[in-house]
């Protein structure tokens, strides 16, 4: 998906009022405006973004410039602009109307404030629209901290029928100013134009009587940078946080007699994650950073520590352990699931639990699955099958291997037999797009991305599909069902792959705990630290044992 941004504004009232940087530059939060959403739209899966500012902004201009050759924050960002000045933000929205005709975008100003985890709900919320055939989804909020608020018609399905410049009996809200739009709404937009419309709630009311399908999506406060007063409000009332500010908020849980910040971040062994060493150690870094206070060790290390697998976490009292009370571990090794099982009964909280870990072997994702009826590959397998290990996850090309008939599917279980590999599962192949998915269950963080849009791949076993259609499926159900079977298998930081068929039906055909997360490591790390929040607080309630949900 697509995102716009319209920053052409001259900040007038802002300037008048002392602040003298151009308005996409200025900092709330310690964050330029521009820096905000493009962070944002990259973490909510920017195929691209455009960006248009007026002439007079050459700084702007010249940070842009930065952005696209080096990037933000250490991403790059795909980030096409415009240099223009327009007479109003509907003809900004004009200029850059060539970018936005190939696929659905979000578009906003540049000084719009809003929840980040809101939107990311919001973003999600608008692909599975799409698939319903909604032309338009519109972000609104019965929040009015606008000079000249646009008011927005809905029935009580949300459907958008009306804009008006006055309070109406059927308008509890007002436009937010964040719309997600299909490339169908750009023939209005030139119609509004060509008749010298120059209000973008103008255009909004040109899709009305057009008739097209237009949804509202309820968001809560969302705010405009219009003066200095603005920047007090967001500062004190708006929750939108930021690497920054969920630092402030880490858990200092009181496991092991007083508080403590220190954390334990243990890397999988290179056999349990082939050609992703740097990725895990990459997520593994960036968690640290964001947690402070953390030392990352290996799985061997976390075992040589224990002495032979026998040595007791409560006698460790100089060693490795010694000042540790939380353990973020990567580690699938039966010895070091054995000693981060005694360090959970010592009182540290381990995530993602051994418990879970164990609970990962794909021959019980498969039985889990099945008892509670979710979406898993049909008994048919006419397409050919998939024979893959089921005790541990893929640690080689061979733990998986496709077979295109029965003959070849004895073969390839007698192969695993003489590698000593008993416990296998058998899939169906089905046919569709291979989408990869990464959540952490009860954050809400949830990405999906397309194999083949890029070079990502362990052992290449996805080409078998081919190049991606992009068939329409529901990402919230996928979304639902995935953090389903986190709880089920007690493994919050998850992700897994999905085939989705030309119906929009979809199967997941793998699952496994704690990926690299190497597509959107940024975010994904505040959701683990977010979680690892949430289960701290559980535990000090007493609400959650390490056995919960298997």
């Amino acid at each position: 998906m697509k995102f716009a941004i319209i920053a052409a504004g001259d900040g007038l009232r802002l300037a008048q009022e002392g602040i003298v940087e151009p308005k996409p530059l200025v900092k709330v939060r310690g964050e330029r405006l521009i820096d905000r959403l493009i962070r944002i739209f990259m973490a909510n899966n920017a195929t691209e973004i455009v960006v248009i500012c007026n002439e007079h902004m050459t700084d702007v201009a010249g940070h842009l410039d930065d952005i696209q050759g080096n990037g933000l924050n250490g991403q790059p960002v795909p980030l096409r602009f415009v240099v223009q000045s327009t007479p109003s933000s509907m003809h900004s929205f004009y200029v850059l109307r060539d970018f936005l005709r190939d696929e659905p975008f979000v578009l906003t100003t540049v000084d719009t404030i809003f929840d980040e985890r809101e939107f990311h709900d919001y973003v999600l919320s608008f692909q599975d629209r799409i698939a319903h055939g909604v032309e338009a989804l519109m972000g609104v909020t019965d929040y009015v901290d606008d000079e000249k608020p646009l008011y927005v018609g809905v029935d009580d399905t949300l459907s958008v029928n009306g804009y008006y410049d006055a309070a109406q009996a059927d308008s509890r809200f007002i436009s937010a100013g964040i719309y997600g739009l299909t490339p169908s709404t750009l023939s209005v937009l030139e119609s509004c134009v060509e008749q010298g419309e120059s209000r973008m709630r103008n255009f909004q009311r040109a899709l009305v009587a057009a008739g097209l399908q237009i949804e509202a999506y309820p968001l809560t406060q969302v705010f405009d940078i219009d003066h200095a007063e603005d920047i007090r409000k967001v500062e004190t009332q708006v929750d939108c946080p930021s690497i920054l500010h969920l630092k402030e908020e880490k858990a200092t849980t009181n496991f092991c007699g007083r508080s403590y910040e220190e954390y334990l971040l243990v890397q999988r062994a290179a056999c349990y994650s082939p050609n992703s060493e740097d990725k895990d150690l990459a997520v593994l870094h960036a968690v640290g950073r964001l947690l402070g206070n953390a030392r990352i060790i290996s799985e061997e290390e976390l075992v040589e520590s224990f002495g032979s697998h026998a040595e007791s976490a409560s006698s460790d009292q100089s060693g490795i352990f010694h000042g540790y009370c939380h353990v973020f571990s990567m580690a699938r090794s039966p010895e070091a699931l054995d000693c981060l099982g005694q360090l959970e009964q010592k009182g540290m909280l381990v995530l993602n639990s051994p418990v879970g870990v164990r609970a990962c072997r794909r021959s019980n994702i498969d039985k889990v699955m099945r008892e509670n009826h979710l979406p898993v590959p049909p008994d048919d397998d006419s397409n050919g099958c998939w024979v893959k290990r089921g005790d541990t996850t893929a640690q080689s090309k061979e733990d998986v291997c496709f077979c295109r008939n029965k003959t070849e599917l004895e073969k390839t279980k007698a192969d695993f037999a003489r590698r000593g590999i008993t416990d296998v599962v058998v899939q169906a192949h089905v046919k569709g797009d291979v989408v990869k998915f990464y959540g952490v269950e009860g954050t809400g963080f949830f990405r999906y991305y397309y194999s083949g849009d890029d070079s990502e791949t362990k052992f290449g076993d996805e080409q078998k599909n081919g190049k991606p259609r992009y068939y329409p499926f529901s990402s919230s159900s996928l979304q639902a069902d995935a953090d389903t079977l986190a709880r089920l298998l007690y493994t919050p930081i998850y992700g897994g792959d999905a085939i989705v068929q030309e119906n929009g039906d979809y199967v997941i055909i793998d699952f496994n705990d704690w990926p690299s997360f190497s597509r959107c490591r940024d975010e994904a790390v505040r959701a683990i630290v977010q979680v690892f929040s949430s289960f701290s607080s559980s535990r000090r309630e007493g609400r959650v044992s390490v056995e919960d949900g298997c």
